[in-house]
């Protein structure tokens, strides 16, 4: 990388820290401008709170009516992120689709505080060597529409959350959830039908 690329990376990069540190009206005007130019896409009437961070902005691909709270972290790198209209993101929501992942949230999801989503997973086959030089193994994760993530849930790489699941509280969904169902624990395991 030549010195005037690694110029421009860097200010971009502080550029990121500082206007994800604004507060209150300014901050998120400031954020909404700046990140239209910088993700691949941000629909209007995106609010986007104190604390953001984004990682590889050129693939993350954002809808209408986004709200996202403060001190979330969407990390797409070489992988993609693609939000739809009118999600809603509580405090601390981690998403990492780094390492050729793919995180893809339909219209209407709600995702509680402290959600993580993580689409790759460290190879640990080798006994002979450590986890550290063994690599990755990269997935997707598919949320449908109207879901609800519930607060510190963990979804990993491979899952499918069928349309207007709940995700409860503290699961760690590591196999799909059907449509219309409510699952929790760990790891999530399926509670009742919604409406029963």
């Amino acid at each position: 990388m030549d010195l005037l690329a690694r110029i421009r990376r860097e200010l971009a990069e502080h550029a990121d820290f500082w206007g994800g540190q604004i507060p209150g009206t300014l901050g998120r005007r400031f954020r909404f401008r700046y990140y239209r130019k910088r993700l691949k896409r941000l629909g209007v009437g995106a609010s986007l709170e104190v604390g953001l961070q984004i990682i590889g902005p050129q693939n993350v691909s954002v809808g209408e009516q986004f709200s996202c709270m403060r001190d979330c972290f969407l990390a797409a790198g070489d992988g993609r992120i693609e939000i739809g209209d009118r999600v809603r993101f509580n405090t601390n929501v981690h998403m990492n689709a780094c390492i050729r992942g793919r995180i893809v949230l339909g219209n209407d999801v709600l995702v509680g505080p402290n959600v993580v989503m993580r689409t790759s997973d460290h190879v640990t086959t080798a006994l002979d060597r450590p986890i550290t030089q063994q690599g990755h193994i990269s997935g997707e994760i598919i949320v449908e529409d109207d879901v609800w993530l519930g607060g510190n849930v963990s979804l990993v790489g491979g899952v499918h959350v069928g349309r207007g699941a709940v995700v409860a509280a503290g699961a760690v969904v590591i196999h799909d959830v059907e449509p219309y169902t409510i699952v929790g624990g760990v790891p999530a395991r399926f509670i009742k039908k919604r409406g029963e």
